[in-house]
Formats: structure tokens, C-alpha cells, sequence
């Protein structure tokens, strides 16, 4: 991730391919130094890492700020809307649900009137399957409690 700042004009995100399109009457290094980069007003973007887990939160790269010598990532977040928020919860309680038809699919044959499991095992795939059929029920589709499939 690069940067390039000349005056009051900034290309972000730029590359090093647009670096040397730009520069077509230069022979660049495979390995362009920092030194080299700032000379043409380049320089790299120290990435941050963003624990985007909030569905409640809209999170949108800006510009990357300048610290010291170096620029930095940054991110912007905003809170997202009650339509953003209500289309992420159907979204993934539909996801929720694909993976609990699943499960109950993958599990059919424990019900069959010729399935080898009796007694309290049964009862236990019985429990099993009766909390898949009940997982819409939670309240956040983003913090799901599966039960553990009997063995």
C-alpha cells in the first residue's frame, strides 16, 4: 500500500506499477527503496488492523494520516442505519438458517423407523434436533449458540 503526496494533491491508493507508468523515462530497482519512493513523492501506508465485527458499524478506509515519518492507515466509522442494520440481521439469519437445514439434513436418518439408536440416545438426537428447529428463536443471529451434536 503506497501513497503519493505532491503539494496538496494525494493519489491513494497508488501502486508501484502506477509509480513506474508515471515514470516511463525511469529504470526502476526491483526492489524500490524508501528513499528512492520519497523522491517521487511516494510513500509506503503502514496497514492497521480493524476488527470489523460491529454489524452496527459502517467502517470505510480514508486517507492514511501522516505520523512523523510515516503514514498510517485510516479508518473511518460511522454508525450504520436501522435499514443497514435490519438488511445485515436477514442476511445473516438467513445464513443462520442455511446452516441449521443443513444440520438437520445431515442428521434425518437418526429419526428413520429403522435407525439403530434407541433409548437415551435417541432422545438426546431428539433434543439435538428440536434446538436446531428453535435456533431462530435467539435474539442476535450474530451470536448463535449451536448445541454440540451427540456422538
Amino acid at each position: 500500500m503506497y501513497i503519493k503526496v505532491s503539494g496538496s494533491n494525494i493519489t491513494y491508493p497508488y501502486s508501484l506499477n502506477q509509480l513506474r507508468s508515471d515514470n516511463l523515462n525511469v529504470s526502476f530497482p526491483q526492489t524500490i527503496s524508501d528513499e528512492i519512493l520519497s523522491d517521487y513523492h511516494t510513500y509506503r501506508v503502514i496497514p492497521i488492523g480493524l476488527d470489523n465485527n460491529d454489524y452496527t458499524k459502517n467502517y470505510e478506509e480514508g486517507t492514511p494520516t501522516q505520523s512523523g515519518s510515516v503514514y498510517v492507515q485510516n479508518w473511518l466509522i460511522t454508525s450504520a442505519s436501522v435499514e443497514e442494520i435490519t438488511d445485515r440481521e436477514n442476511i445473516q439469519w438467513n445464513e443462520v438458517r442455511s446452516e441449521r437445514n443443513r444440520l438437520l439434513t445431515e442428521c434425518d436418518w437418526t429419526q428413520m423407523s429403522d435407525t439403530p439408536i434407541s433409548g437415551s440416545k435417541l432422545t438426546e438426537w431428539q433434543t439435538y434436533r428440536q434446538s436446531l428447529r428453535d435456533i431462530t428463536s435467539q435474539s442476535n443471529p450474530f451470536e448463535i449458540i449451536w448445541l454440540t451434536k451427540p456422538e
